[in-house]
Formats: structure tokens, sequence, C-alpha cells
């Protein structure tokens, strides 16, 4: 139960299907530094890639790779290009292939071993290249036959991305029968990295993950499972105990279980009745709370209480504030932080690369504007769990402000030490909000210069009104005197 709600924690706070979890901009660039047929290219690519993700089986695979590296600290995964959906994956159970990393401690190799039936060897490689064995096989009409079928991913030395065949690009993709190593099924290459080998720990010098929440909790688990035993025998036990009773003509033997009997050689009647073999008063109460202790340790080890952060915190308060709440929140993200930083690294990074690589081949992307030709594109988790990362230095902010506040009641001068403009893009970005909704700072400074120019016509509108009814007035008193002048000097 504490590795479903890891799993599903994970997969709805890193990569939820149901919202934008990842957005691309330039590198070196700010959101307000890019043009706007740049930006508005970018979103098509995202929509574009969040369209295909949700077309193929993507996220199932990465709702596999979360239960493999909670439970036993690593996971591996292949992404390759398909006709249909464009990008497939596929996870790797546990147990299956063996991974290898290189000088940079970043997983490179991979080597597995496949049980294939004759039909899908045949059909996935030709007939012409499968052994004699499997031949005769095919021929025989022995379809569902296995054979096992070796799988090797590595990275060639001598690797050209722009070169024309598969066997010549810089990932080695190679297939061969294991009953024949000199002969390959397909020798076959990739020019995107197709491996994808997250780890939960890392350890210099060790491919695997030295730890996980499932190595964490294993002790624990396997004591639960003997508590949980032991509490139901001594219910049993309680509810039905062990009896013994009269002799059995030739035989006496002792059964010590729930409702066992045991037959006692006896010739005193009185104690040849049947009754319990000994009386059975178990700490019920006390096997519970150390069951539960147990529970508890199992479920921080698989950081239930991150996720279910809210019932854990409510769970026999009567009271409690938000801020206790978001306090909380704060130090488990921290502790869960170079998790995240592994998950970015070594499965969402390549996964998106490797998705935008095949769209590209596939030519399906849209046509890049000029000024985009030779810049790098960067990648920016939106997650939820990033964003929780991000408001942490929300908290910051929002402090800054408060005590400026509180000080401007005593000094008012000091709110011009404030940058508004700075800290609204800053508080932005950290709680990871779309940068379309702010303006860029020559947008802004136009539209402020409109207001002002608003604001002076208005303000010599209102000035100029008064004066006008002034001049009205006026004008209309020199029309009645000098029409008074002019009747006079007619009389």
């Amino acid at each position: 139960m504490a590795l479903r709600t890891l799993r599903a924690g994970l997969m709805s706070g890193v990569t939820s299907p149901s919202r934008p979890w990842f957005r691309l901009g330039l590198l070196g660039s700010s959101a307000d530094e890019v043009e706007f047929d740049v930006k508005d290219w970018l979103h098509e690519v995202q929509r574009r890639m969040y369209e295909i993700m949700s077309g193929s089986n993507i996220y199932r695979m990465l709702d596999s790779s979360y239960g493999d590296l909670g439970l036993y600290g690593t996971a591996a995964n292949l992404v390759v290009h398909d006709f249909e959906d464009v990008v497939r994956g596929h996870s790797l159970p546990v147990g299956r292939f063996k991974i290898g990393e290189d000088g940079s401690g970043r997983v490179t190799s991979l080597y597995r071993e496949i049980e294939m039936p004759v039909r899908g060897i045949v059909e996935s490689w030709g007939l012409d290249s499968c052994s004699a064995q499997v031949r005769r096989d095919f021929d025989r009409g022995e379809y569902y036959k296995t054979y096992t079928v070796c799988h090797m991913v590595d990275k060639r030395a001598d690797g050209d991305a722009g070169a024309p065949k598969a066997s010549g690009r810089p990932w080695a993709s190679v297939y061969w029968e294991m009953s024949q190593q000199n002969k390959f099924l397909q020798i076959g290459g990739h020019r995107i990295k197709p491996l994808l080998a997250p780890r939960w720990e890392q350890v210099e010098g060790e491919a695997w993950s030295a730890s996980s929440p499932g190595m964490i909790a294993l002790g624990d688990a396997r004591s639960l499972q003997v508590s949980q035993e032991q509490k139901a025998i001594a219910i049993q036990k309680m509810h039905n105990p062990p009896l013994i009773g009269g002799p059995i003509q030739g035989a006496m033997f002792f059964e010590n279980v729930p409702g066992g009997f045991t037959a006692m050689a006896s010739t005193d009647l009185s104690q040849g009745s049947v009754r319990p073999a000994y009386e059975v008063k178990p700490d019920i109460q006390g096997l519970i709370l150390d069951i539960l202790e147990t529970q508890q340790r199992i479920e921080v080890a698989f950081t239930m209480d991150l996720f279910q952060m809210a019932a854990v915190a409510l769970e026999g308060r009567s009271q409690i504030t938000a801020r206790e709440i978001a306090d909380r929140h704060e130090e488990k993200l921290m502790a869960l932080g170079p998790v995240l930083e592994s998950l970015d690294h070594e499965l969402l990074q390549p996964l998106i690369e490797a998705k935008f690589a095949y769209m590209q081949e596939a030519d399906i992307l849209p046509d890049a504007p000029e000024s985009v030709v030779g810049q790098e594109i960067k990648i920016e988790y939106i997650s939820l769990l990033a964003q929780a990362q991000k408001a942490i230095g929300v908290g910051s902010i929002e402090r800054t402000i408060g005590f400026a506040g509180t000080l401007a009641q005593l000094k008012p001068e000091v709110l011009d030490m404030l940058d508004s403009d700075q800290m609204m893009r800053e508080f932005a970005d950290q709680v990871g909000a779309p940068p379309g909704i702010l303006l860029s700072p020559d947008e802004l400074t136009a539209k402020r210069e409109a207001g002002r120019q608003a604001s002076q016509q208005e303000q010599m509108m209102a000035v100029a009104e008064p004066m006008a009814g002034a001049a009205k007035l006026l004008s209309k008193a020199n029309l009645n005197g000098i029409d008074a002048l002019q009747r006079g000097a007619a009389l």
C-alpha cells in the first residue's frame, strides 16, 4: 500500500497525464527576452509533444518505472521510434537486465535476455536471419516454442548521428540468439539515446542504486509479517485453545495448535476430562501497538507522509494552521529533492530529447522561425512537485513584503527600496505561472506610457473645461454689454 501511494504520488506529482509538467524555452534567454513568434513555436511544439505522449504508452512506462524505483531503486526503459505512435516505451522488469555506466557515472549500456516464441522471432527479423533450428521449427508449425534472444544497447565510440545506416549511428542496438554467438539477428542503432535508467540514489562506481524505500523498509516489512502471524496465532489460541483429554486406548500424542487435541494416558477420570492444555492471555493491545509502529516506519520510508500531507497533519488534531501544513510540506520536499533531481537528469530529460528527435524524424514538428536556428532549447519542469520546490522561495518573498509593510507604518520611504516589477516576475517564476501572462519590459513601458498620456489628456481636459466655461460666460457678458450700448445709442 505504501509503494502504491509512492508510485501514484510520483506519477501525479512529476509527470501527470492530466496537466502540463514541462515547458520549452531557449537556453540563456528568459521568457521576457524570447520573441513572440518563437514563443508561439515553442508552445505549439509542447502541445504536439503532449499529444504524442497521450497517444502512446509513455505514461504507462513511467508509471511502471516509478514502481521499480520505489521498490528496487533502479529502473530501466527503452524509448524507440514507432511508425504508428511516433514513440514507444518498453519498461524492462527488474531481474531481466544488466546495466553499465561510463566514466562520468551515466548509464550507457544495457544487456537483457528475452524469451521469444518462434513466430515472434521470425516476424521481427525475418526467416533468413534466424538460426537453422528456428527455421525448422517454423516450417514444422511449432510457432510457440520459445528461444532466448539477447539484446545489447551500448554507445559506439565512432558513431555518427548523420549516418544513413543504423549500424553507424551513435547508439548500437544488437540482437542475437543465445545459441548463435557468431550470427546476429540485427545490428542496428539509434541517433538519440534510447536507454532511460533512473536510480533512486547513485553511488560512485556502482551502476545500481544503493538505496530505495523498498530496501529501507525491507526489515520492517519482514518484521511486520512475523508480528501479524504471531498475533493471529495468539488470537486463535485464545479463542480456540489446544485441549487435553482422557486416555485413548494405546495412544498418547500432543498437538500444540489452535483446536488441537492432546490425548493423555491417565486412569484418573477427573484428570481425563477435556480442558485447555494451558491458559493463553496474549497482550493483543501491545501487539497491535507494535504493528502500528512498524507500519508507520514503512510509511515514512515510502514518504507516504509527503503525498498524504493534509491527512497526516490533521490526524488526531482539532486545530491546525495552513502555515504549519506548508512548513511540513517544505521540509518533506527538501528530503525528496535529490530523488527529483535524479529523475530530471536520468529519466525526464532523455525522454523529452528522444521524443523531440523522433518527432523531428517523422516530420511532424511545426516550421521553426529563423531566430531559433542554431539555438539550444532548454527544458523547464512545471509539475506539481517541481512547483512546490520552487514555491519554497515564495515564502521569502512574502515575508519580505510583509516586513516592508509593517516597517512602512513607521518609515513610509522604505517602500522605495522594493522593485515591484521584479518582485512580481520572481513570484510568477517561483509558482510556475505561464510566462505569457506577464508583459515584457518593453510592452510594460509602452502600456504605462500610454496610460500616462491618457491621464495627462484627462487632466488637461479637466482643467480646460472650467476655463472654457468661464470664457463662454465672459463672451456672453461682453455680447450683452455691447447690445445694451447699441440700444442706448439708438434712443
